[in-house]
């Protein structure tokens, strides 16, 4: 697997509250037939509503997925409301449904059922309505961090490949649309799409540990506030370029900043300094 395609496979495997855990064969009220037919019946409603809507500013059909344990649908429309499902290898993992709000650029989701967010399960809430090129994307207002980390990666504007379609609701039909600009994010996140790659050195090594099939390493990086690096921004491994691992950024400091290291391979080295990362994914 190359790095382009297993890190979109984190990234979505993350985006709606990792870790991931096997589906309960405990029966649910919201994968009953009954309920199934009923989000069937609204689909189609909705389909309607939407063959009257053109070039609606949020309503359509998204989805975001890697081709296997994750992938996620959900088709909105203003009159009809929502139907969200999340489908893996083995089958329908989560459904719901329900009434849609849009305020101040937010769509808000009412749900019939509780929306349980772990696992294979759940979806966020409150998703910001985005605008890039012609592309239309729901972004969870709680990672909006996550969607400039992708960009800044190289994983978005995504595409279709390998089964996978990115780590982000995108509107069907969007992902052959050409980017140009900014994506419309709020103001305050602009600063953290980057013009040129940040690339840094590991300094010092502190804590690690384990964590199920994962190791996490607190490190120091030798780049800072001065660079244009910012708390939340996620760095590739270079350097070793044998194997894949990841940084998400903690404190930033004027000309250093502090950072876990992620490797989901326990077989893989311990990191070490001068180990280099990147925010550019290759």
């Amino acid at each position: 697997m190359t790095n382009r395609l297993r890190a979109v496979t984190l990234l979505a495997a993350s985006l709606l509250n990792p870790p991931l855990y096997s589906q309960s064969s405990k029966p649910d009220a919201k994968l009953s037939k009954a309920s199934i037919a009923t989000s069937e019946a609204r689909t189609k409603k909705m389909k309607q509503e939407l063959s009257t809507l053109k070039d609606h500013n949020w309503a359509g059909e998204y989805f975001f997925g890697d081709g296997e344990g994750v992938n996620v649908s959900l088709a909105l429309a203003p009159d009809s409301g929502f139907v969200f499902s999340w489908h893996g290898c083995g089958g329908l993992y989560d459904l719901n449904y329900g009434e849609v709000l849009f305020e101040s650029g937010v769509v808000k989701l009412r749900f019939e059922y509780p929306n349980k967010r772990e696992g294979f399960e759940g979806i966020a809430p409150k998703l910001l309505a985005v605008h890039w090129g012609k592309r239309h994307y729901l972004i969870d207002i709680d990672r909006i961090v996550d969607f400039t980390n992708a960009i800044n990666a190289g994983t978005e504007p995504s595409i279709l490949f390998g089964g996978q379609s990115g780590s982000f609701l995108l509107r069907r039909g969007d992902e052959k649309e050409p980017v140009s600009g900014r994506p419309d994010i709020p103001s305050e996140y602009l600063s953290y799409l980057l013009q040129n790659p940040i690339t840094t050195k590991v300094s010092s090594l502190h804590r690690t540990r384990t964590q199920e099939s994962s190791r996490f390493t607190d490190v120091t990086l030798d780049v800072g506030r001065a660079d244009g690096l910012k708390q939340g921004m996620e760095l590739f491994l270079h350097s070793p370029p044998r194997f894949f691992a990841s940084a998400v950024v903690g404190s930033v400091g004027e000309h250093s900043a502090s950072a876990v290291i992620e490797q989901l391979g326990l077989k893989d080295p311990v990191p070490a300094v001068h180990w280099e990362f990147s925010t550019k994914l290759d």
